[in-house]
């Protein structure tokens, strides 16, 4: 499960719940109920990578990155 993965993410990096919340500048509550029951935008897991200063990427089964999301794609055009 997503919520699982994102737990360990931040236990790898030192980070916790409250981190998570501030990365997406919403309440620690509220970072927690979307964790537990609603899910991430690929907005939000882009903060997460940059919060535990990892990537969000696509890639192919030989594990090259296809697609490398950042911060930059988080610019409204």
């Amino acid at each position: 499960m997503v919520k699982d993965k994102i737990k360990s993410l931040f236990k790898m990096f030192g980070k916790t719940n409250q981190d998570g919340a501030n990365a997406l500048d919403m309440p620690y509550n509220s970072f927690t109920n979307k964790l537990n029951q609603r899910g991430f935008k690929t907005e939000e897991l882009i903060l997460i990578a940059k919060e535990t200063n990892t990537k969000l990427a696509f890639i192919d089964e030989n594990n090259n990155p296809i697609i490398i999301f950042d911060e930059n794609d988080l610019k409204k055009d």
